[in-house]
């Protein structure tokens, strides 16, 4: 795993993180790839209560996007698509917006759970050495550091 991000349902982005020091592909720029990973996600067959995950190429990179009801979690990596990784990401979206949906009514409420966002997405990318955080307050990176 390289890196994984959150979004807003609307696209903004809340929480990004590398495994590495940099991310693969910046939010802004994976922001622009969601209305392709929307239309692949839209697409897919949906589970309960609308969530629906999907995978896709972009350049040398996989890709596993699940769409819940408030939020889009993209997982990047190196490799072949995992359906293991795609019911693992669909679980913790899951969890997560069952825990905190409360808190998900719009983008800026959101932005303040990122932290705990942040937490739970990390488990995807191992031991937090050289990792790479941001997370998004008011569409700007709020805090990065490696």
């Amino acid at each position: 795993m390289t890196a994984v991000y959150l979004f807003y349902r609307t696209g903004e982005p809340l929480v990004a993180l590398a495994a590495g020091r940099t991310l693969p592909i910046e939010a802004e720029q994976l922001e622009s790839l969601l209305s392709v990973v929307g239309d692949f996600v839209e697409t897919s067959v949906s589970g309960p209560r609308g969530y629906a995950a999907t995978a896709m190429r972009y350049e040398n990179l996989a890709i596993v996007a699940v769409r819940g009801e408030f939020t889009i979690a993209v997982a990047v990596y190196d490799g072949q698509a995992s359906e293991a990784l795609r019911a693992d990401l669909l679980r913790t979206v899951q969890t997560f917006e069952e825990r905190r949906w409360r808190d998900l009514g719009s983008w800026e409420d959101a932005t303040k759970v990122a932290e705990d966002a942040a937490a739970e997405l990390g488990n995807f990318l191992g031991p937090r050495a050289g990792r790479a955080t941001t997370r998004f307050r008011r569409g700007r990176p709020a805090d990065v550091r490696p």
